[in-house]
């Protein structure tokens, strides 16, 4: 067969009767001629249109004499179905807007502990820097009233093994208890 005759065949052909694959490379061979002009591709949609509600007014409803015709249970399964997909659209919007508020409530409860974690740690340091300025400050103080403790504690031992030492400065700097006659007898006697 010549090109000739191909052609000739496909005017011949009816353009009305068509099979699936005839009707594509048609569309496809209009495209290539117009091959300058930009073909609009439509984007799918990302998010499924929204179900509309039920009709308040009805218009199917059978007369109060009349009995269910024969068409009656297709209006009636096109109906339930209606509604079965506008309660699974209305249960998974449900669902969608949970997972959205749950996700918002992680998303600042992470954002509270990391503040919270941040003012621990800047309270922690602004504290042990007061206990380390504190015994700093007390450090050189502590370790004069413990020798002084100390010194005391041996003066009192020598005082009540030999009663001998009775200088009031072997008694400790913090001790400004003065005795009374009675505790000074017991400790004389």
């Amino acid at each position: 067969m010549s090109t000739k005759e191909k052609i000739e065949e496909e005017k011949k052909r009816n353009k009305h009767n068509l099979t699936p694959l005839e009707l594509q490379q048609e569309k496809v061979e209009r495209l290539f001629q117009k091959i300058d002009k930009p073909v609009y591709i439509p984007e799918p949609y990302k998010e499924k249109p929204q179900i509309q509600a039920p009709k308040d007014f009805v218009r199917n409803v059978s007369g109060s004499s009349a009995g269910a015709g024969s068409g009656d249970f297709h209006v009636y399964r096109a109906q339930r179905r209606r509604e079965y997909a506008r309660m699974k659209s209305m249960e998974d919007q449900e669902v969608k807007v949970d997972k959205e508020y749950e996700e918002k409530l992680a998303k600042l409860r992470e954002e509270d502990e990391e503040r919270t974690a941040k003012r621990r740690l800047k309270r922690q340091k602004r504290n042990k820097k007061k206990t380390d300025t504190i015994k700093k400050k007390d450090t050189p103080k502590d370790t004069a009233k413990d020798t002084n403790i100390a010194k005391s504690s041996t003066a009192n031992e020598t005082n009540t093994a030999g009663n001998t030492n009775t200088d009031m400065n072997t008694l400790p700097a913090k001790d400004t208890h003065t005795a009374t006659a009675e505790e000074s007898e017991q400790a004389n006697a």
